[in-house]
């Protein structure tokens, strides 16, 4: 066992690893299979701490942080055209970050060199700055240096002040921030009336759009800074969030690098004034595809993990903050593990790459704290063909997509993840069974909380505020998932929880308000609730007709003893208030639609008999109607046993609102299990009660 030590920014890969003044620089090419071996522990050189940046109001489920004071200086926010040079077009378009449009400067193979475009505004005092910060996406690679923004002293971008070189750009059709400095450093100029894009080798045929211009201090607040309410530099409960746009005192908090300012859920918490805080991140290579942009090289054995520990001090070789990796423009893998296992992370982040953590046919792995998997293109953590992979605590993954993605991914489990809150969902099984979360908070997302896609036996113990533009859990063809507590699946603008083709899945405590449409929607399958209090004025929505389809609610309104059936044309239910004998309860069925008919009864299984060969069974219950215009029947179906091949059974003749015992009789010819159930048809305001009933066997 050996203790190797890397530093992403003052690191070299071909040192031995051996000390902090001889740290690797990357974990591909540094922690090689060759260098490092089980039991292995590599120190990861922490990312730099939180600075203040004064009070800022945060509001729960909003994009939009306010800052009490301005950190940075708006120069051109891109809402019109620009003016452009020959052979360039210069358009407002609405493929933005910031606003309603972003500049796109479509540059022709006829342009060469010289100036591209301008843009002129009202003279502007720069001085106290020295580095400009904006996005921007281009259509074609860019080379180092062919391209620079000018900020200029005239209206027509001629009289050059202060110049930023545009480094190499290796991705396409990605939107990326950058912070520049001024070339030759030093404070910006004091007075500027325009900004202009120049390019001083030819860049080729290729499209620019640029949006939200800042000025910023060396150290200040920028467009590749995270901000967070979080003053700890480990750890803490509020997550660090991407900034999509900087506009004075108003920032945009980001969800992923290509979201426009109308996409994204943004905070999650509680809305408040405080201090706000903002850090910065360790910017790897950028990647231009997905690819690993670091890899683990080797595995641990059982008993023997390799890890790979973040936030270490290189000064006082103390783990006392965190790693925080950035992709910068939404592509690549932050960190890749392919056929890897019995490995262990802890205080890493990755942050705005396509996927952070990508594991891909590996096991056993365990990721002890990861604070931020957030702002990535796709999701935070993805497991492809993985199993028996466990994470202990897991927050803030808010990402584009999903925070954790499930494939054909089967007994990984997660101890606490806390605000995954994504543009997608919050967690996604797909073909993934035998998954277990203990603690799953904060489930604010664009889509669901939590979607099942042709997932089964998955199990989440808490699940907390799942409040998503869509709904709370979405299961499609999915069966056999457990959730023990759902509470406030609320506010959603369709449903708390929505069923799609999915059966026998089972939720044990749920509490639902607010949500748009109902509070559940089930299609064709057969589901259970257990406690559940469903606030809105349609509890269930959906149901197919003549699919038959149910919702068992056991204790519903969480009041013990009430019993709810939910079907297509109609509603089953325990009552009281109606009963044979005055103690326990008595079963109230009652059709809503005229589809239940004689020929599709509304029926409920009310008991299950174990009969004996050639012993007549017979079978009483008490039966009342509040009409005559409703049936009651009491069944035996055919066929479920030798001996017994029609149906047997006895309908109501008494009048309304009068109790009558029906009796059936059979003999089956061969020991075995048949079912008896209660029907009614009739009207769609009417309702039977069943009581009451004996059973025996000659």
């Amino acid at each position: 066992m050996a203790t190797f030590y890397l530093d992403y920014v003052n690191g070299n890969d071909s040192n031995n690893g051996s000390s902090w003044a001889l740290a690797w620089k990357t974990i591909t090419s540094g922690a090689t299979a060759a260098r490092i071996a089980p039991g292995d522990v590599i120190r990861i050189a922490k990312s730099p701490a939180p600075t203040s940046i004064g009070n800022a109001t945060w509001t729960n489920l909003s994009k939009t942080v306010t800052l009490a004071t301005a950190q940075t200086q708006t120069i051109e926010l891109c809402e019109s055209a620009w003016t452009a040079s020959a052979n360039v077009t210069a358009t407002a378009s609405t493929a933005r970050k910031e606003g309603y449009y972003s500049a796109s400067l479509a540059i022709e193979d006829a342009f060469t060199t010289g100036k591209v475009a301008y843009k002129s505004f009202s003279a502007l005092d720069l001085s106290s700055y020295q580095k400009i910060s904006f996005w921007i996406q281009n259509t074609a690679t860019i080379t180092a240096n062919y391209l620079k923004v000018v900020l200029c002293s005239d209206t027509s971008g001629n009289t050059i002040v202060d110049t930023f070189y545009i480094p190499a750009i290796p991705s396409i059709y990605k939107w990326l921030p950058l912070t520049i400095a001024r070339n030759g450093g030093g404070n910006l100029g004091s007075f500027i009336r325009s900004i202009a894009v120049y390019a001083d080798t030819d860049p080729g045929t290729i499209i620019l759009y640029l949006d939200d211009f800042i000025a910023c201090t060396t150290d200040g607040l920028n467009l590749q800074s995270l901000i967070s309410k979080n003053s700890a530099e480990q750890g803490g409960m509020e997550g660090w969030y991407g900034i999509q746009s900087i506009d004075g005192t108003t920032i945009l908090l980001d969800n992923g690098i290509n979201n426009g300012p109308d996409s994204g859920m943004g905070y999650s918490g509680t809305t408040e004034t405080v201090t706000t805080y903002k850090r910065e991140t360790i910017k790897t290579a950028l990647a231009s595809s997905d690819y690993a942009v670091q890899e683990i090289q080797d595995s641990g054995t059982s008993g023997s993990n390799i890890e790979f520990q973040g936030g270490w001090n290189t000064s006082t070789n103390q783990q006392d903050g965190e790693t925080f990796f950035d992709g910068l423009n939404g592509s690549g893998y932050g960190l890749y593990l392919s056929l890897k296992s019995y490995t262990t992370l802890n205080y890493l982040n990755f942050c705005r790459y396509n996927y952070g953590v990508y594991y891909y046919d590996s096991s056993n792995n365990t990721i002890t704290t990861l604070s931020n998997a957030n702002n990535n293109d796709d999701c935070g953590v993805y497991y492809g063909d993985s199993n028996n992979n466990t994470i202990i605590t897991l927050s803030n993954a808010n990402n584009n997509y999903c925070g954790v993605y499930y494939y054909d991914s089967s007994n990984n489990t997660i101890t606490t993840l806390s605000n995954a809150n994504n543009n997608g969902c919050g967690v996604y099984y797909y073909d993934s069974s035998n998954n277990t979360i203990t603690t799953l908070s904060n489930a604010n997302n664009n889509d669901c909380g939590v979607y099942y896609y042709d997932s089964s036996n998955n199990t989440i113990i808490t699940l907390s505020n799942a409040n998503n533009n869509y709904c709370g859990v979405y299961y499609y063809d999915s069966s056999n998932n457990t959730i023990t507590t759902l509470s406030n699946a609320n506010n959603n603008d369709y449903y708390g929880v929505y069923y799609e083709k999915s059966y026998n899945n089972i939720i044990k405590s749920l509490s639902t308000s607010g949500n748009e449409v109902s509070g559940i929607y089930n299609d064709i399958g057969t589901n259970y609730l257990f406690n559940a209090s469903i606030g809105e004025t349609t509890e269930i929505d959906g149901l197919f007709d003549f699919a038959n389809s149910r919702i068992f609610s056991h204790n519903h309104d969480q009041t013990s003893g009430y019993y709810k059936i939910f079907t297509d044309g109609g509603l089953i239910q325990s009552t009281t208030s109606v009963r044979h004998t005055a103690s326990g309860i008595a079963w109230q069925l009652s059709p809503t639609s005229t589809n239940r008919s004689s020929s599709y009864p509304l029926n409920l299984v009310i008991a299950r008999i174990a009969c004996s060969a050639n012993n007549q069974v017979t079978v009483k219950a008490w039966f009342r109607r509040d009409n005559t215009g409703i049936t009651g029947r009491l069944i035996c179906k055919g066929k479920q046993i030798a001996g017994v091949d029609s149906d047997v059974y006895a309908d109501m003749t008494a009048a309304a609102n009068t109790w009558e015992e029906l009796t059936i009789n059979f003999t089956p010819t061969e020991a075995g299990v048949v079912e008896i159930e209660a029907q009614a048809w009739g009207g769609t305001s009417y309702s039977v009660y069943v009581d009451d009933m004996t059973i025996s066997q000659a």
